[in-house]
């Protein structure tokens, strides 16, 4: 048995001669030149791992052991094997190995103190001491009746710390190559070489923490400067994507910024890597809008790999053991989830992951993580206030567009009917003797088209006003709302010559709303199927109940609507350009009013129409429930 206890225990396989000649021990000021050589040397080195490796080599050949090893102090407290110098099976059987942190305690509590050095000799070894590698050969080469022979249980463990105290590490070694416990020039190299071991590894790890910091500190800038500049979330988060990538040394990234539930027009917009991080399912998007929001309302970043979960209560097991699973089957091991937020929203969330056997996230990354998505969060508000600006400002133009082709079609409408009255009136004036009836027809047939215009006007000025509610609880029977409106008109469409008639379905009929306003959208469709239907012709209003809506038709075989009028049907006084429509009286906004009434109402209409085919409105409101 050997005597790296916090990496297992040598399991001599046989006792035969290795075939490596006994060295001679270096003399002491040959050994230290050594180390200091040594320790220049990995001083110099960038890489952790690199140096980590060199301090096990030189820990074999300068002391004089034919195994050494090192292991780290994990975030859990345990320890695991980094490096592993000489024995190529050590090596292959070592590394990646953690023990517990209170086995290695358990040996430290019966170990002889040679200085910093901790000797644990084989009849004191604990039986919690873990099952060890195989070694294949070692000739033990103390002779058996010598007291310092080394036993291959021994166990000798050189800990460093850092400059506060705390324990980084230990190194170990095992099978001295003369098969002797170490003299005290050997105790002395090996207690300095794990002290310089020590200040080198923390280091090490200061510049990997100061290149950390400055790798965080350039992405979280180029973040904000983009943020700046950008005024639109999706390229926003499209021009992130390469930046924090490489920022945070991550394999994979989702961002997303949630739509704002008060804005129809708004929609999520998302950013991911690619090509092997496409877009996550719609079941792990709304978990990780949840995981945001969660976060976002604690102030810190969610952390999720196997066996841990943070913060606590962020995600049930079934929940982490499928996100697990989708990270999983594209390489990657953990997940690091940023919110991103304003004051107290959470605007969507930042999801990095890193691949299997990738370094743990650092206490710095969580922190610029979470720092990024406040970034974020500010430039998705500004970025949304500029837009609202700019929809508002296209908005005051198009209603001053509108209100300016209003007044000029409205004054054209005023002009003509009051030009006819004012003549006829001239007329009159100068020929008292004329022909009194024809002037006073005139002068009443443009008298109704003006108050038709004037109530109309009014009437889309009603139903156009935000401020004035519609009342969706009240219960109007839309088939009485329809046979008022076949008896107002049904004396007009015989005198025309017109056959009008109602076809009622089964079932309720009954929708919500207001009935004056439902009652003005049957009458003007009524009202122009029986004006653009020649003597002869046919009106049909049908009523019926579709599942939960109910179904008003409206068809005539009239002078139809050309394809080119169909596309302009619903603006404010468009009239048709077909003469034969063009010689009957409308004010032009009879269908807009129509629209209006059954937006304010949930309601759709559509049609099918045709020069010389006719025309049928469809209607469709929900039923009241």
């Amino acid at each position: 048995m050997g005597g790296i206890r916090q990496i297992g225990r040598v399991m001599v396989a046989g006792n035969q001669a290795s075939g490596t000649a006994p060295v001679e021990l270096l003399p002491e000021m040959s050994a230290l030149r050594r180390l200091s050589q040594l320790m220049n040397h990995a001083s110099g080195q960038q890489s952790l791992q690199d140096l980590l490796d060199l301090i096990v080599d030189g820990a074999a050949g300068v002391v004089g052991f034919q195994v050494a090893a090192i292991s780290l102090v994990q975030a859990d407290g345990d320890l695991e094997v980094v490096a592993v110098a000489g024995d190529p099976d050590a090596t292959a059987q070592l590394i990646g190995r953690r023990t517990p942190r209170h086995s290695v305690e358990a040996e430290f509590a019966v170990a002889e103190h040679w200085g910093s050095l901790r000797f644990v000799p084989a009849d004191r070894l604990p039986t919690s001491a873990a099952e060890g590698w195989v070694a294949r050969e070692w000739d033990g080469r103390g002779a058996a009746d010598d007291p310092d022979a080394w036993d291959p249980e021994d166990t000798l463990l050189a800990p460093f710390y850092e400059p506060g105290g705390q324990m980084l590490g230990i190194l170990s070694v095992d099978l001295p190559l003369d098969g002797r416990r170490p003299s005290q020039v050997q105790q002395g190299v090996l207690e300095v070489f794990a002290n310089q071991a020590g200040i080198a590894i923390n280091g090490a790890r200061q510049r990997q923490a100061l290149a950390e910091q400055v790798r965080l500190v350039g992405a979280v800038q180029t973040v904000a400067r983009i943020s700046q500049q950008v005024l639109e979330p999706a390229r926003v988060l499209d021009e992130i994507v390469v930046p924090v990538l490489e920022g945070f040394a991550c394999t994979g990234l989702w961002v997303r910024a949630f739509a704002r539930d008060e804005d129809p027009f708004d929609e999520d917009v998302a950013a991911y890597s690619m090509p092997v991080h496409g877009p996550p399912p719609a079941a792990l998007v709304r978990l990780a809008r949840r995981m945001g929001e969660f976060c976002w309302q604690r102030q810190v970043p969610g952390l999720v790999r196997a066996g841990l979960v943070e913060p606590a209560g962020l995600l049930t097991a079934e929940e982490a053991a499928e996100l697990i699973d989708f990270t999983g089957r594209t390489g990657d091991e953990s997940l690091l989830l940023a919110p991103i937020g304003a004051g107290r929203e959470c605007l969507g969330h930042l999801v990095l992951t890193r691949a299997v056997g990738a370094r743990a996230w650092s206490d710095a990354e969580a922190i610029a993580a979470l720092e990024l998505g406040r970034d974020l969060g500010r430039a998705i508000v500004n970025a949304r206030l500029m837009e609202l600006e700019r929809r508002a400002s296209a908005e005051l133009r198009e209603s001053s567009k509108a209100k300016t082709v209003l007044f000029s079609t409205v004054s054209h409408e005023l002009k003509n009917p009051l030009a006819s009255i004012v003549g006829h009136l001239e007329l009159l004036r100068d020929e008292p003797d004329g022909d009194l009836t024809w002037s006073i027809g005139v002068m009443e047939r443009n008298t109704r088209r003006l108050q038709t215009l004037v109530d109309d006007l009014l009437t889309i000025s009603r139903v156009s006003d935000p401020d004035r509610p519609l009342d969706l609880t009240a219960r109007v029977d839309l088939l009485a709302v329809v046979q008022d409106t076949v008896d107002m008109f049904q004396p007009g469409a015989v005198q025309q010559g017109v056959s009008l008639s109602v076809q009622v379905g089964e079932g309720a009929l009954v929708v919500s709303g207001s009935a004056e306003e439902l009652g003005r959208v049957v009458q003007n469709l009524v009202s122009n199927a029986v004006k653009f239907t020649p003597p002869g012709g046919t009106v049909t209003l049908g009523v019926a109940r579709r599942g939960g809506a109910v179904e008003l038709v409206c068809a005539d075989d009239g002078l139809g609507i050309s394809l080119a009028d169909q596309e302009s049907l619903f603006s404010e006084f468009f009239r048709s350009t077909n003469p034969a429509a063009l010689e009957v009286p409308g004010t032009g906004l009879g269908l807009s009013i129509v629209r209006r009434i059954l937006d304010r109402h949930e309601g759709i209409i559509t049609w099918e129409s045709g020069l010389g085919r006719g025309t049928t409105f469809t209607v469709v409101l929900p039923a009241a429930g």
